[in-house]
């Protein structure tokens, strides 16, 4: 019994060390062996069965136009994301080796971090600035509240629409279980005063805290919607930007100002409902209704006016920033959120539609940043050299116009084949091209290779070789992870309080595996 009970402490001393070691390239279960119909390793249990089926099923549908497979780690230590979603990438081959469609998206709870890692033959659908819009839009709304199934899922859900595919239902609905216990019917009077006990007192200080935080905060300036430079007495105007979404709910002061206006209406309606049941002969249960309503229409249009007030002055702030104002009023007035505040009260958005088309009847199409008049296409401007050139490879698109004034202005914006193209470090053109890629050394069970990529300058002719390691080949075996690579190091992985299991067994790469593919260097690395 005593050796029973020293082991059982032992067990329970040393279990806590073991499951916080930080995972590595070797340790993260690879899935993929126990079948082609696996697309996620989530070895700490942070989706749900329900999701991972979804995100299978939703995976699946488009693998022969990407292979996605989705990794969530508590922590790979100091590592750096980026770095390891590629070393990962690499090492176990995401997607066709032959099309590299492969796509990693990599969680990492510790460092806040979400890897997009992409190979060579989805980054033109699967753009670094496309993956930028679904993290910032899809999945940090989720994250930020500790969602991260939610954020996932609604990630996932993002990249299939993007390769043509159609997610299903249950992946937009996933929803983390409600681990709340049901209140009895003895504990509506104590939950009652605790709820106004917040909205009384709570809610306004909050409220207050936030307005004056942001009363404190140093007002920035409004970012530029384009970039503009002078070169040989032209403007140009750079559009490489992504420009204004056009929402009103986003922004420094947001919800501050709501809930700091959602904290004084809350006030004001206890104050009035107290004053009204007051006076004696009244019937409390109409005059309390009444209240209420008074209160919600004062709330809905306060909102209405706030969030479209802001869209207003922002869309016209952005105007004078941009050869063509009247886009920014149509992203104010065709945003949804915008159309949502709107309808909170009818009778203030039918006043505000009628300003917003007001405005963008006034707008002409295309005007002059420099003198405010019209702008039209100049058939007579003859573009630089260099910019001549990436204008023909069409790996950027160069569109010259000229006002009534005699202003020059050139619009520089992505082209047909912006993917294939890099900045040369040499002449600065925009037209370094990969013209071949040799194996020097061939990846072995001993040794890594390495093959040399070469790339050649359209513009100045330069040559430049960028070296790749290859990652040595491994030995498949059974093993908690799937894989035996010689010495095991880091933290290995047994699941006994989930209903999945990322035991290899006997699995071979006949039953499942990647097929070789390889990381391109793109994606996006996001924060929350």
């Amino acid at each position: 019994m005593k050796h029973h009970t020293l082991l059982t402490f032992v067990f329970f001393l040393v279990f806590p060390v073991f499951a916080q070691s930080p995972w590595t390239i070797q340790t993260v279960p690879n899935t993929r062996l126990q079948g082609n119909g696996i697309h996620v390793s989530d070895p700490d249990d942070y989706l749900s069965d329900s999701a991972e089926t979804n995100i299978n099923t939703a995976l699946c549908a488009i693998r022969e136009r990407a292979d996605v497979f989705v990794v969530t780690l508590s922590s790979i230590g100091d590592t750096e994301p980026k770095h390891f979603a590629t070393q990962l990438f690499n090492h176990w081959g995401i997607g066709d080796a032959e099309t590299d469609n492969g796509v990693l998206m990599l969680f990492v709870e510790d460092q806040h971090a979400l890897e997009f890692e992409t190979g060579y033959g989805v980054e033109e659908t699967l753009t670094d600035a496309r993956c930028e819009r679904i993290f910032r839009t899809a999945i940090v709304p989720y994250f930020r509240k500790g969602d991260y199934e939610g954020g996932l899922c609604a990630g996932v859900a993002e990249i299939v629409s993007v390769f043509g595919g159609e997610a299903p239902l249950g992946l937009l609905t996933v929803a983390p279980e409600s681990t709340d216990n049901d209140s009895g019917p003895g504990d509506a009077p104590s939950d009652l005063l605790m709820l106004l006990f917040v909205f009384v007192f709570v809610m306004p200080i909050v409220g207050i805290v936030f307005w004056l935080r942001k009363l404190s905060d140093k007002k920035s300036p409004v970012s530029d919607a384009y970039r503009s430079f002078e070169e040989d007495g032209a403007t140009y105007i750079d559009g490489l930007k992504t420009t204004w979404s056009g929402s009103p709910w986003e922004g420094k002061g947001c919800l501050g100002g709501l809930m700091f206006g959602f904290s004084i209406f809350v006030f004001l309606f206890v104050v009035i409902a107290f004053l009204t049941l007051s006076f004696p002969g009244l019937e409390e249960k109409r005059y309390m209704n009444l209240v209420s309503g008074i209160t919600l229409a004062l709330y809905l249009t306060w909102v209405c006016f706030r969030q479209n007030h802001r869209a207003l002055k922002m869309a016209q702030k952005l105007s004078k920033q941009t050869i063509n104002p009247k886009a920014m009023y149509e992203a104010a007035f065709d945003n949804t959120g915008n159309k949502i505040a709107m309808w909170m009260a009818p009778w203030l958005g039918w006043v505000y539609r009628r300003i917003y088309k007001k405005k963008m009847e006034d707008m002409l199409d295309y005007q002059c940043p420099i003198c405010s008049s019209r702008l039209r296409k100049d058939g007579s401007f003859v573009l630089p050299d260099i910019h001549a050139l990436e204008n023909g490879l069409q790996a950027l698109k160069y569109t010259p116009y000229r006002c009534a004034k005699g202003h020059e202005i050139v619009m520089k914006e992505h082209g047909k084949h912006y993917t294939s193209f890099k900045t040369c470090s040499k002449c600065g053109a925009f037209a370094l091209e990969q013209t071949k890629t040799e194996t020097i050394r061939k990846a072995d069970y001993s040794h890594s290779g390495e093959k040399v990529m070469t790339y050649v300058c359209r513009y100045c002719g330069d040559a430049q070789k960028r070296s790749v390691v290859i990652p040595k080949l491994v030995h498949y075996s059974s093993g908690s992870d799937g894989y035996s690579s010689g010495s095991s190091s880091g933290r290995s992985y047994s699941s006994s309080s989930s209903s999945r299991s990322y035991s290899s067994g006997s699995s071979s790469r006949s039953s499942g595996s990647f097929g070789g593919g390889r990381s391109g260097g793109g994606g996006y690395s996001g924060r929350w």
